[in-house]
């Protein structure tokens, strides 16, 4: 579920925000909790384990077919 913010002050207060915050009501009631997006960082890899994989490369492999269940069982050599 998401919520649109139209008050242009929240936005900026919410956009602003760099850790979690709770969000109150103007009767001072808890409303929620609200985590900002983290961006990644530019020189953190997509991959941390394998830093040479590309965006481009992800594509390709999300683009493949996957394996079932049943597959990967027997690729593994387990038994139903």
């Amino acid at each position: 579920m998401s919520i649109d913010v139209t008050d242009p002050q929240t936005a900026a207060a919410l956009a602003a925000t760099t850790a979690p915050a709770e969000v109150r009501g103007p009767d001072g009631r808890v409303l929620g909790r609200f985590v900002p997006a983290k961006p990644p960082a530019p020189d953190e890899p997509l991959v941390p384990w394998d830093p040479t994989i590309t965006r481009e490369e992800l594509d390709r492999r999300l683009a493949e077919p996957g394996l079932t269940i049943d597959e990967v069982r027997e690729r593994l050599g387990w038994k139903k």
